[in-house]
């Protein structure tokens, strides 16, 4: 029934950021997420007229909130009733910090937040290519040191996520069993994964991911660059653009017209990057916090 709500919801309804079927289909299965404990819902008639799942990131201090209500029940205390159920999970939790990130255009959710004393922290951008009007080099051209992962290398891939990332707002470290939960999902692979190497070591990735049965997706089809990083000990060295360009040319040979991203706004060299790659600012989401007392 929570996915039906999200798939009647669409993009019409309230939700804290744009949210799909699948989305909320893999979410719930991550390992280390338990459902019972953290996701609350709010029902009438035996229908699920909406949700808040709360994502307890202990290893960084905070609670992450994912929300959404029915239109037909906004502005009658649903969504404040969920949220106080989460926040009430964070302080079960003992974690002193409760996220939530908020589409930009979303006035009613950043108002509601915002009234239950939530307050704005960071502004991420949603970027977007159109593959058809930028060159992109053929990976198979990039030399050896630009390759695809292989299966069994989910250490590999963590370990570099994890070093590329530690100091990054808001990057809670990885698991080997979330990697594999991510790589294992529908219409996903190892092969999706671009590791740039020197010798037998990664020293930076760039993980894409495609998007398929999209009907409002006309050119072809929507990938995304889900993460990309570098080690920061080569960093400076135009890894990172030609790792991009290559997990931009292996979405480009699927033959995908659009790819998406989302950055922060306050990461000056990934923005400098993705714009110098020809990305353009499609939307932007905002990151708000409440501190539990």
């Amino acid at each position: 029934m929570l996915v039906q709500l999200v798939g009647e919801v669409g993009k019409g309804g309230w939700s804290s950021s744009s949210v799909s079927p699948q989305d909320v289909i893999e979410s719930l299965g991550r390992p280390n997420h338990s459902p019972e404990n953290n996701l609350f819902i709010a029902e009438k008639a035996g229908d699920i007229i909406g949700y808040v799942d709360a994502t307890a990131e202990l290893n960084i201090g905070r609670v992450v909130l994912s929300c959404l209500v029915h239109p037909e029940y906004r502005g009658n205390g649903v969504a404040t009733k969920l949220i106080e159920c989460a926040i009430d999970r964070a302080r079960e939790l003992e974690v002193k910090r409760v996220h939530v990130n908020i589409s930009q255009d979303n006035v009613t959710a950043r108002e509601l937040f915002t009234k239950m004393g939530f307050r704005f922290i960071r502004r991420f951008l949603e970027l977007r290519l159109d593959l058809s009007e930028v060159h992109v080099p053929d990976m198979g051209r990039m030399g050896p040191r630009y390759r695809q992962m292989k299966s069994g290398e989910e250490e590999k891939l963590v370990n570099i996520q994890n070093r590329s990332f530690a100091d990054t707002w808001g990057f809670n470290p990885n698991t080997v069993e979330e990697i594999a939960y991510r790589i294992g999902l529908p219409n996903c692979s190892p092969e999706d994964i671009i590791l740039a190497c020197d010798g037998d070591h990664v020293i930076g990735y760039c993980w894409t991911r495609i998007y398929v049965g999209e009907e409002n997706v006309t050119r072809g089809g929507r990938g995304r660059i889900y993460m990309l990083g570098v080690d920061t000990d080569h960093r400076s060295k135009g890894i990172g653009r030609d790792v991009l360009l290559a997990g931009l040319s292996y979405l480009k040979n699927k033959g995908l017209g659009m790819v998406d991203l989302t950055v922060d706004s306050e990461n000056k060299a990934a923005c400098a990057l993705y714009r110098s790659a020809g990305f353009g600012i499609r939307t932007r989401s905002l990151w708000y916090e409440k501190v539990v007392d």
